[in-house]
């Protein structure tokens, strides 16, 4: 009596372990299926942007970043499947593109929140561009908050207050963002060469333009030389801010000519040479 007690409980117990693989495995299948449905999707809205149609890969990013927390939950079973912030950042990209700028905001907002520092150039740009100066002022304070050391959040709070006409308070945010700079690029480049950096030449003609939009030509003119004599060899550095050094001379021809050639890298540097354009005709 016993033993057949016993037997059928280990049946009754080998029963349910075969249940439960078999649930296992469809579980596993399941999920499986749901994301390759989903990467499918992903793949189709990047097929979508490329082709131009940018409000079908909006709304299929979109239905990938809503789904994308259930379908990869427990696991990721699939390879090179997209993680949540690329998905924000891809949308927040294609609503730019579609002019909709409260939802690229929000988007790249949500890609810093799961990846600090994914979408963050691209965030800080569209503020610039739509006239949100002041709210990027206050991301800036927020980032230097969170990262005092960092010249890159310096750097964006001078934009900021560049473009809300605060010249003399961008000023110091860009003399800041020098001080840090070099601590900065031991820690992420360390095998950097010496001398003037890309960094550090941009920073001083933003600074050298701010002084100048304070009023205070002679520390606009210190900051302009110390790219010159840091400059021995290659292309001009110091194109923006002797611009605006001999547009304040009344030299509208040297203005432009300082100008030949250069490529604004940011919005900020954009509004810049617009605000000279007039000098030049």
């Amino acid at each position: 009596m016993f033993a057949a007690s016993t037997r059928r409980r280990i049946g009754f117990v080998a029963l349910t372990v075969l249940v439960l693989l078999h649930l296992g495995a469809f579980g596993v299948y399941a999920l499986r299926q749901r994301q390759s449905e989903l990467l499918a999707l992903y793949l189709d809205a990047r097929d979508q942007w490329r082709e131009g149609h940018l409000e079908v890969a909006a709304q299929e990013y979109a239905t990938f970043v809503a789904a994308r927390p259930t379908v990869a939950w427990p696991v990721v079973l699939l390879r090179n499947f997209p993680d949540a912030a690329s998905g924000w950042f891809v949308l927040g990209r294609v609503e730019a593109e579609r002019g909709r700028v409260d939802a690229a905001l929000s988007a790249f907002r949500h890609a810093m929140d799961l990846a600090p520092g994914r979408g963050r150039r691209e965030y800080r740009d569209l503020l610039l561009r739509s006239g949100r100066g002041a709210v990027l002022v206050e991301f800036a304070r927020t980032a230097m908050r969170a990262e005092p050391d960092s010249p890159i959040a310096a750097k964006d709070l001078g934009a900021g207050q560049l473009a809300t006409g605060q010249p003399a308070a961008a000023a110091s945010a860009y003399e800041q963002a020098l001080r840090l700079l070099p601590a900065w690029r031991r820690r992420t480049d360390p095998g950097a060469p010496a001398g003037l950096s890309p960094e550090e030449a941009d920073l001083l003609n933003l600074l050298s333009v701010a002084e100048r939009l304070a009023g205070r030509a002679r520390l606009a003119d210190a900051a302009c030389e110390r790219i010159g004599a840091a400059t021995h060899i290659g292309p001009r550095l110091d194109r923006l801010c002797s611009a605006y050094r001999a547009a304040a001379a009344g030299d509208a021809r040297g203005a432009t000519q300082a100008l030949i050639g250069y490529a604004p890298p940011s919005p900020e540097h954009e509004a810049l040479v617009r605000a000279l354009a007039p000098i030049g005709h």
